[in-house]
């Protein structure tokens, strides 16, 4: 295990200090800062965005008074502060949130999913906002008996949606397979949507894709189709009728699974996620793989891991100005944890680390760039099982506050 978290002092004080909604701005905090949403008291982090007007989109599930689940919206401005009250999604029951993009026009795509009442499954919930976050339009995709999640997507150059997740096999087998799904603009499914991928009689699952400059998709997730029992990442090419050569798994001779993946070029991946088993005595550490997949062969590059001596888990990648950005959650002690920016060369050389919510139950769920040139980080911070908030989280070009 590499022990090589450098802690910023000052983060207590942010922490004690960061208040809900604060109004006051001063000149840090136009730079950094730090905030929890708890408009219910358990809402937990699952994305957050830039918007056109240089505020902030974030989505979440809360908890309501009668035990079932909600995905909440809330806007801000680019301070964090609250621009208007949160809208909450769903059907009545037990509805999560994954996934939020910003369109080009300022409208939100909204990815969660949420539990059908008559048949008691799963199903992917799909939402278009405007800009202020009212309802254009509602699309649920659904496998008939049979549970479905979707946990990630992205916007193609025609405005359609495609995302992976995955969908259950049909009795006898209880396996899941990787799904591929897409709607358009409109909000209706393309020809070959839904589309559903496996190795075999094993849990696949996708968690993550990008799309390439041809307009093919590319995918990565977990699969448990080794007979030995371990979980390795897959890498996966869809084409835009939603055929797919198969799924190609990393090689790895413990329990790896894959979170997120950025295309270098249409052949060149880096892929970020999780190694080691949660039960091992010396822990799990963040993965991040440079892998090259070409003529259905597929090659690791390098292999690196980042991590202390407890566990340690890889969400999120980003690449910039040469370099590579990943963000992870990794406990410090005890029940603790807090978030992690890791921030290397191109090669996954030299890291600098940033760490946030030392002395908390911080986690981590979302990575993405400012038009300042800094990151907002979106997560999770656990002060009991009664008191969850989302925390936002605006750094520098460094991953300083």
């Amino acid at each position: 295990m590499n022990r090589n978290l450098k802690i910023p002092f000052f983060l207590l004080f942010l922490l004690a200090s960061a208040c809900f909604d604060e109004k006051d701005i001063t000149s840090v905090q136009s730079e950094s800062f730090l905030k929890y949403y708890n408009n219910y008291p358990v809402f937990t982090g699952a994305d957050a965005k830039q918007t056109s007007g240089l505020g902030y989109a974030l989505i979440g599930t809360v908890e309501n008074t009668d035990g079932t689940t909600s995905i909440c919206l809330i806007r801000t401005d680019e301070y964090g502060n609250l621009l208007d009250s949160a809208r909450y999604f769903g059907r009545g029951r037990n509805a999560k949130a994954y996934c939020l993009q910003v369109l080009s026009d300022g409208d939100l795509a909204i990815m969660g999913s949420s539990l059908n009442q008559t048949s008691g499954k799963r199903e992917v919930l799909f939402i278009r906002t405007n800009s202020a976050g009212d309802i254009e339009w509602t699309r649920t995709i659904a496998s008939t008996g049979l549970n479905m999640e979707a946990k990630h997507f992205e916007v193609d150059d025609f405005g359609s949606f495609i995302m992976t997740g995955y969908t259950e096999n049909s009795l006898p087998y209880t396996d899941k397979q990787v799904v591929v799904a897409a709607l358009d603009k409109d909000g209706n499914p393309l020809f070959w949507s839904p589309r559903r991928m496996g190795i075999n009689a094993k849990d696949d699952e996708g968690n993550h894709l990008q799309i390439l400059s041809d307009g093919s998709y590319v995918i990565t997730g977990t699969t448990w189709s080794d007979p030995s029992g371990i979980s390795h990442p897959f890498i996966m090419k869809v084409n835009t009728s939603g055929g797919s050569p198969g799924i190609f798994a990393l090689a790895s001779t413990q329990n790896e699974t894959g979170n997120c993946i950025r295309a270098l070029d249409d052949n060149h991946f880096l892929v970020v996620g999780t190694v080691g088993s949660s039960s091992s005595v010396t822990g799990t550490d963040i993965m991040l793989q440079h892998v090259s997949l070409v003529d259905f062969a597929l090659t690791s590059e390098w292999e690196k891991t980042f991590g202390s001596t407890g566990n340690d888990f890889g969400h999120c990648l980003l690449t910039e100005n040469g370099e590579i950005q990943i963000l992870g959650t990794t406990t410090t002690s005890g029940i603790n944890t807090a978030i992690s920016l890791i921030i290397t060369d191109s090669q996954g050389n030299n890291p600098q680390y940033r760490t946030f919510g030392l002395g908390t139950q911080l986690s981590a769920s979302s990575l993405e760039n400012t038009t300042e040139g800094g990151f907002i980080i979106s997560g999770t911070n656990k002060l009991s099982d009664n008191s969850i908030s989302f925390t936002l989280i605006k750094t520098r070009s460094d991953g300083s506050m």
